[in-house]
């Protein structure tokens, strides 16, 4: 069986966007679960210590890196990257596994 894996999503939502931003996060959470993902929290950054700040974190565990993967190269997400282009100043998709 593949490594469990668990998605991080860090995120800067653009001000001037915000029906972008829902449009995307609509259409985004459907497939993350439809592809097995399990939520284990929706973040909002309270402070930052180092580096670059993002507004809003993801957290969600896959069965595999291979299930996150495969969502992320779906017609279903392609369709979705120009909203999300839109609605965020910066997004940083990891999969991530345990060390």
């Amino acid at each position: 069986m593949d490594e469990k894996a668990t998605l991080v999503v860090t995120a800067v939502p653009n001000q001037n966007e915000m029906a972008s931003v829902q449009e995307y996060l609509q259409g985004v959470m459907p497939l993350l679960t439809g592809a097995g993902g399990t939520l284990v929290q929706r973040l909002k950054t309270s402070r930052v210590v180092n580096g670059r700040p993002a507004g809003m974190v993801l957290v969600m565990d896959f069965e595999s890196a291979e299930a996150v993967g495969a969502m992320f190269e779906s017609d279903e997400y392609r369709a979705l990257v120009p909203v999300r282009d839109r609605g965020f100043a910066e997004m940083n998709i990891l999969i991530t596994h345990e060390m």
